[in-house]
């Protein structure tokens, strides 16, 4: 990751997630990242009004020197952290007058198993989303990928139909640049085709993006200079 005034450097892949949860008229915004093998943390924080409320790290040294170490582990660890710090919003930690009874706000004609149905609907609604490769790719300049990307709920592992997903270029040459948009299918899926140019004495990155219902996933990857010709 890049250090506050350190130059701009990428590392191969890094992934995250961002959610904007709404609660008694605030929004707050919560970001967990993997701060990468070197720094092995993953790091959450909750953003509301433009400041930083609290943070969380949680280290995986022991996932890290051990031979069952995968990305996929490290993502679901990830997805753990985030989730739970959603439902420490939504149980109305950050209130400042603390938690919040079930029902506390409710007034209705309706029978308990009524609203409760309601509720445990919206909360489906929040359920975060995945975004994810159906194979790795490496992304070279000059060249022309075709993806298969797949969008899925993280909890019930269902596919998200209609789900936004966008590929935009980043680059220290210019601002970053949207090369492909499109909507996921009945089963999650999408097939993404898009160009990455030639950028000589420029570094870059590919940032995959999925939006559905308010929630976020992203994937970013380094662009790889395409090999000198001979």
């Amino acid at each position: 990751m890049t250090g506050r005034g350190a130059p701009l450097t990428f590392l191969a892949v890094i992934t995250g997630f961002n959610t904007d949860v709404q609660y008694e008229g605030r929004v707050f915004h919560v970001q967990t990242e993997d701060k990468g093998l070197d720094n092995p943390v993953v790091e959450s924080l909750v953003y509301t009004g433009g400041e930083i409320i609290t943070s969380r790290r949680t280290a995986y040294t022991d996932l890290a020197r051990s031979s069952d170490y995968s990305e996929a582990e490290v993502a679901r660890r990830m997805e753990s952290q985030h989730q739970a710090i959603i439902r420490e919003i939504l149980s109305g930690r950050f209130d400042p007058d603390g938690p919040k009874p079930f029902g506390y706000n409710i007034i209705t004609n309706r029978a308990l198993d009524e609203v409760v149905l309601d509720f445990l609907s919206r909360e489906v609604g929040l359920e975060q989303i995945r975004l994810e490769m159906t194979e790795q790719q490496t992304f070279v300049e000059g060249t022309a990928p075709e993806l298969s990307l797949r969008v899925i709920a993280e909890a019930s592992d269902r596919p998200v139909a209609g789900a936004k997903v966008t590929v935009k270029l980043i680059s220290t040459r210019e601002k970053p640049r949207e090369i492909f948009s499109g909507t996921t299918a009945h089963d999650g899926r999408i097939e993404a085709k898009f160009e990455i140019p030639p950028m000589p004495g420029a570094n870059a990155a590919i940032l995959l993006q999925a939006e559905a219902s308010g929630n976020n996933a992203e994937i970013k990857q380094l662009v790889m200079k395409a090999p000198a010709s001979s």
